[in-house]
């Protein structure tokens, strides 16, 4: 299932488990038993998917809490959350 709107923020599908363990997210996704093990930032952006914050405050929080340039961190949430999407971990 993808996003329902470009304009609409991302958030996690609904039936994604994950538990963070010492900063590592761990994802299981049960309809395609999938499980994915994200590093730290994606960890953290993978919290952030609420379905409230929209991409411009997920980089902005990203470039808060990382040592990472605005131009970076554009570019690297945007990917991840291509990512997600084809994956269908976003809902």
């Amino acid at each position: 299932m993808s996003r329902p709107s470009p304009a609409a923020p991302p958030k996690r599908h609904p039936t994604a488990g994950f538990r963070v363990f010492e900063g590592q997210a761990t994802i299981v996704m049960p309809d395609g038993s999938y499980i994915h093990v994200l590093n730290e930032i994606g960890s953290r952006v993978w919290e952030l998917l609420d379905g409230e914050k929209d991409e411009s405050q997920i980089v902005n929080i990203v470039c808060e809490e990382f040592e990472t340039t605005r131009e970076v961190a554009e570019r690297d949430v945007r990917e991840f959350l291509a990512t997600l999407e084809a994956n269908r971990m976003l809902g």
